[in-house]
């Protein structure tokens, strides 16, 4: 989905380029040999590339990281220092929070201790259902979203290889060095 159609435009404008200098640039250095336009043409485009391609694996990266730090199971919460002497609504209360923050992290039900020390099992609110229903979106988009990335450096990779091979099999076909005599022009 594109976000932002100014983006969008200068992506696919430097994209062209940087393709059709990288197929030229690797065209003359093949068929003319090295001189420094086709160099410089050559390594700009191919700095382009990696640019881009860089630029996106690094997203998809950090995007991947940021995932796996926010998914990972975390460790149960240790209890209150002076647990004992807290009241038992103040124990209830944090029982219930635990297994509110339990939900919200996992999406498993948990189960707490009331006042009358019964263990029951936490009863979700609607607010509760539509935040946890909201962080699984969130992490779904990031997904969708490094999954984008890493094609998208993956296609820069293909698209400086494409260019530089259809640049030398182009330069394989030579020209004509200039008008041919038949034999009866003397």
């Amino acid at each position: 989905m594109i976000e932002n159609w100014v983006d969008f435009v200068f992506n696919v404008i430097g994209g062209a380029t940087a393709f059709l200098c990288l197929f030229d640039g690797t065209r003359r250095l093949c068929a003319y040999g090295v001189h420094r336009k086709a160099v410089l043409m050559t390594v700009l485009a191919a700095g382009i590339c990696a640019l881009y391609g860089g630029f996106a694996y690094w997203k998809y990266s950090d995007l991947k990281a940021t995932l796996s730090m926010n998914q990972r199971k975390a460790a149960a919460a240790p209890l209150v220092a002076n647990w004992a002497r807290l009241s038992p609504e103040k124990r209830e209360v944090l029982n219930v929070a635990r297994a509110r923050r339990t939900f919200m992290e996992s999406g498993t039900l948990a189960s707490y201790v009331d006042r009358a020390g019964e263990t029951r099992t936490l009863a979700l609110t609607q607010e509760d259902l539509l935040r946890r229903e909201r962080l699984v979106a969130y992490y779904a988009r990031a997904e969708y979203s490094a999954r984008g990335s890493l094609a998208e450096s993956l296609l820069w990779l293909i698209i400086a290889v494409i260019a530089v091979l259809f640049g030398i099999l182009m330069s394989l076909e030579k020209a004509p060095a200039g008008p041919t005599r038949e034999a009866g022009d003397a």
